[in-house]
């Protein structure tokens, strides 16, 4: 029997498996994409479709435990860059 870990998207809280969700790291005060998956630290995880909601709900002060909104810069771009080549 194995067993299969579950994330919860902290935008829309939906449980999925990790290989449906993006994790999201913070390195320097910067959320940033873990596209390959093994970045140190703490991380996020949310549906690629719920990355602009999360940063109008400010969930990544939330998920990472801060006291003010981080950088979403990085994150901004690598949504654009997925969404313009689809």
């Amino acid at each position: 029997m194995s067993i299969t870990s579950i994330r919860t998207c902290i935008a829309c809280r939906k449980s999925e498996s990790p290989t449906n969700l993006l994790r999201v790291v913070l390195v320097d005060g910067s959320v940033i994409p873990d596209i390959k998956g093994n970045a140190q630290g703490r991380g996020a995880w949310l549906h690629l479709q719920c990355g602009y909601v999360a940063i109008e709900r400010k969930a990544f002060k939330w998920a990472f435990k801060l006291t003010e909104m981080p950088d979403v810069l990085a994150l901004k771009l690598f949504l654009q860059e997925k969404f313009t080549n689809i």
